[in-house]
């Protein structure tokens, strides 16, 4: 059996990979599971949880999946290719890695501000209260404990050496108009980290919550192209 671990975000929930998890499991017979990781049933319970919380979780997962399932796959998404990435450095067995809108930098002054700019546009076009910008981070600014984001910092200091280490073949996607994650920082980062064999797929115009864009049915599709694709053409390419 073919086993898939998908993982959200920092401060998200799986609904972030859940339209890349159900095309997976309409298109394969793949068992795909997508957890919640600690802390993140509701916001203000993220409190009280370390990212040492985050990586046993899914350590444990993982280690189940591989005693269980005959070959494994593992996708991240944002923090969650953080851990991907953590995950894949220790443990050889798992066959592929995807990487999606990875997080290797935190998300940075400038960054903020042209978040800001664009409140400010869609403020003027409709009330600020039902602009899509301000919904996303309003709520996670002023719910999210100050402690979790330290600990996010923690999460990526911790995960972005691993990636030298990274000899498995490993698929990067990236929105090219990512808010969140600087995308040609991070692309870099991780082309030029990454040893072994890897495929980068830019989606164009696409933000940060790149399985939830209109253009998400290509990404989906390179996803699936990649995972089924023979080791030997990957190395070859």
């Amino acid at each position: 059996m073919v086993a898939c671990l998908c993982i959200h975000g920092f401060t998200g929930s799986p609904s972030e990979v859940k339209p890349l998890a159900d095309y997976l499991r309409e298109h394969t017979d793949w068992d795909v599971l997508a957890p919640t990781l600690p802390g993140h049933d509701h916001l203000r319970h993220l409190k009280n949880v370390t990212y040492k919380d985050w990586i046993v979780f899914v350590d444990s997962i993982l280690s189940q999946m591989l005693k269980e399932d005959d070959e494994v796959y593992i996708i991240g998404f944002s923090m969650g290719g953080l851990l991907a990435g953590w995950l894949a450095r220790h443990y050889p067995e798992v066959k592929k890695l995807v990487l999606l809108s990875t997080a290797v930098n935190a998300m940075e002054w400038p960054q903020l501000v042209e978040n800001s700019k664009q409140v400010l546009t869609e403020a003027k076009e409709v009330t600020l209260k039902n602009s899509p910008m301000f919904k996303r981070y309003q709520k996670k600014v002023t719910e999210t404990p100050w402690t979790s984001t330290l600990q996010f910092k923690k999460m990526v200091a911790l995960a972005k050496p691993v990636f030298e280490h990274i000899e498995i073949p490993t698929f990067i996607a990236q929105g090219s108009a990512d808010q969140v994650v600087p995308a040609e920082k991070s692309v870099n980062f991780l082309m030029e980290s990454i040893p072994g064999p890897k495929e980068l797929f830019i989606l164009e115009g696409s933000k940060h919550v790149i399985c939830q864009d209109e253009q998400a049915d290509k990404l989906f599709a390179a996803v699936l192209t990649f995972l089924q694709k023979d080791v030997a053409v990957l190395n070859a390419q």
